[in-house]
């Protein structure tokens, strides 16, 4: 599980130094992280709050700081493991795969409110931990609240230029690398599960997460257990 502390400016730093030496150098430095999160504020107003929109670890392991969670959903983006990932959970040999937003359909997950107070300073922790690589594009989207309102959050969708994109993917082939990759940040494999748990736990039911659940399990040669948490660390806090 990540924490805050790990997320520091200057742990990411060393991060982004280790990624380019070792040849990946689109890594994004600490001024271009700030860049991007100066221009995603362009239209916030000091004082007011703001809504992070989570998909994928956000909900299980948020890490920076909210004053409220609640269940959400978005229309026209959806759930995909659509990029690799050769370092946090995979090797350059077998690379990961990790969940981005991409275009069509729609996608549940959980919607964080950041008091006003607490916008800048989250938000730069958040930058820190998704904005590694550049493989995200910062977004707001129309978010409806499972109570009715509709929110503008914040969230991480894939620059499909990147070298990273994997975009399309057969099911089979995506289904090993999640199966059997694993890096310092461990099993790709353990992020879908925590992923599919989570979304259950809230009611949510995603078919492509499921069947990927499903194939990893027989790639494996194991059963599908579906455990929920039985308590919802973002949830119980709302």
């Amino acid at each position: 599980m990540l924490t805050r502390e790990e997320l520091s400016s200057e742990r990411i730093d060393q991060i982004v130094a280790d990624a380019r030496k070792a040849g990946y150098d689109f890594f994004l430095s600490s001024a271009e992280r700030e860049a991007s999160l100066n221009q995603a504020l362009v239209d916030y107003k000091p004082g007011e709050e703001a809504w992070v929109f989570a998909y994928g670890s956000l909900m299980w392991n948020p890490a920076f700081e909210f004053a409220e969670a609640l269940p959400c959903s978005v229309e026209g983006w959806r759930r995909s493991f659509c990029f690799w990932t050769p370092l946090g959970r995979g090797t350059p040999e077998l690379p990961g795969l990790m969940l981005a937003l991409e275009g069509g359909g729609s996608c549940e997950g959980i919607a964080y409110r950041l008091a006003p107070h607490q916008v800048r300073s989250e938000l730069a922790i958040l930058w820190n931990r998704e904005m590694l690589s550049g493989v995200y594009q910062a977004r707001w989207v129309p978010t409806r609240l499972r109570d009715g309102r509709t929110v503008t959050a914040v969230t991480f969708v894939v620059d499909t230029g990147h070298c990273q994109y994997c975009g399309d993917l057969p099911m089979e082939r995506a289904a090993h690398h999640i199966a059997f990759a694993e890096g310092r940040r461990g099993a790709c494999r353990d992020y879908l599960t925590n992923t599919a748990e989570h979304a259950r736990s809230l009611g949510i039911h995603d078919p492509y997460i499921e069947d990927l659940v499903q194939r990893v399990a027989d790639l494996r040669g194991e059963a599908v257990i579906h455990s929920v948490p039985a308590n919802t660390e973002a949830v119980g806090e709302a």
